[in-house]
């Protein structure tokens, strides 16, 4: 593990998977982040994966002794949390793209986990997708949505990490912590709803991994969560169960039906309006094409025929004994347009005349395009809001053409 002195950052080396020379990292974001990533290190079959907790609160990450640490913004945090504040969180992480680089430098494949509606996660996923796309590295986003009862406002700051996050993620997976509750009885302890929680999103994880190092046997790839996910607002829900040998003969059907029960699955009709499905079946090397087939078809009887179904299979040796059958519902939000990437202006002016037919001479007036120049702030973190640089003046941004008393010729 590298330390820089500089900015107090805990960079860990990035180690490889023997067996496909793949590096996946797994960034777990803010609080719930961290917790989604101490629970996926508990698991014997994640011990190939890189996995980080990154939090601008010292005390969150002092809690979880085993986990690798990255502490963002030390200097003008002071090692406090954003305190839920959306601005807090974009400037902390906009300050540590360069540590951010450095973290993922070498990586073939990154998954960031957190929960959208506060400040950290909100704040810091749209700066990881940036630089993650700047380095060309596949990219997953799993994240929770907030309850219901969280209100207006936290719904609110979590749609604005989801625009920050689109136009630059493979795929994005919104999961709505409401579907705790759909599931659960109602007498479920609080913090036995969380702990299942917890464990769900760290086999999701886990899955998506799977498919990341490309060692499946059925083709369910990374193009298939671009084509289907890829800058598109929609809500998910996902399945989870394990079984092993010592569950009998039938670990396959003991595996699929814990899946049809998990708490962030929502119940089986999370299936029927489904726009598109992916299910997959992951085991050890006695994982037999009987038990892949029988379990695939068996949950492939919930789905809803009309959507996009998506299956895969993957084999790895970390998984002994047992098996996880993995589901994830996407279901597209209509009500949205797609995210548009800003792109860099033009740098031009010009007037040009020209000649309609039969309506005479006409005027093109000039484009508003014009230099941009960021000024004194140039060598600055950017200060990202929304998608808008605002070190940047507002009639550059928008691009206002500014009368100065001079004619254009």
């Amino acid at each position: 593990m590298k330390q820089n002195t500089e900015n107090h950052l805990i960079i860990p080396e990035v180690t490889k998977d023997p067996k496909s020379n793949a590096k996946i990292m797994v960034v777990g974001l803010g609080k719930a982040g961290v917790m989604f990533t101490e629970q996926l290190v508990s698991l014997k079959a994640a011990k190939w994966l890189n996995v980080i907790a990154v939090d601008t609160d010292l005390a969150t990450l002092t809690a979880f002794p085993g986990l690798q640490k990255f502490q963002a913004d030390p200097r003008w945090r002071n090692g406090a949390g954003c305190g839920g504040d959306l601005t807090n969180g974009s400037r902390s992480f906009s300050a540590e793209r360069e540590g951010i680089g450095h973290l993922i430098d070498g990586v073939d494949g990154l998954i960031v986990t957190g929960g959208l509606g506060r400040g950290t996660a909100t704040g810091g996923a749209g700066v990881f997708a940036s630089v993650a796309k700047q380095k060309n590295i596949p990219t997953f986003f799993v994240m929770t949505m907030p309850f219901t009862m969280e209100g207006h406002n936290r719904r609110q700051t979590a749609d604005k990490g989801v625009v920050e996050i689109l136009p630059s993620a493979d795929a994005l997976f919104c999961l709505p912590m409401d579907l705790l509750f759909s599931s659960l009885p109602a007498e479920t302890p609080i913090t036995e709803a969380y702990a299942a929680a917890n464990r769900e999103m760290a086999g999701v994880i886990l899955g998506l991994a799977e498919i990341m190092r490309s060692q499946s046997v059925m083709p369910a790839d990374l193009s298939d969560f671009r084509t289907a996910l890829n800058r598109r607002k929609s809500f998910c829900s996902i399945g989870v169960g394990t079984a092993s040998s010592d569950d009998g003969a039938n670990r396959c059907h003991v595996a699929l039906e814990k899946m049809l029960k998990a708490p962030l699955l929502g119940g089986v009709n999370s299936f029927k309006g489904a726009d598109v499905i992916f299910s997959m079946i992951t085991g050890g090397a006695d994982l037999n094409i009987s038990e892949m087939k029988k379990t695939l078809e068996a949950a492939a009887a919930h789905f809803n025929p009309k959507a996009q179904i998506i299956i895969g299979a993957a084999v790895s040796e970390e998984y002994g004994n047992n098996v996880q059958v993995t589901a994830i519902t996407v279901k597209y939000d209509k009500s949205e347009t797609l995210p548009q990437v800003e792109s860099r202006p033009i740098t031009a002016t010009s007037t040009k005349k020209r000649k309609s037919a039969g309506q005479g001479t006409k005027e093109q007036p000039s484009l508003p395009l014009q230099d941009i120049s960021k000024g004194i702030f140039i060598n600055a973190a950017p200060s990202i809001i929304n998608g808008q640089d605002l070190d940047i003046p507002t009639c550059q941004r928008k691009m206002i053409s500014i009368d100065v008393g001079m004619e254009q010729k």
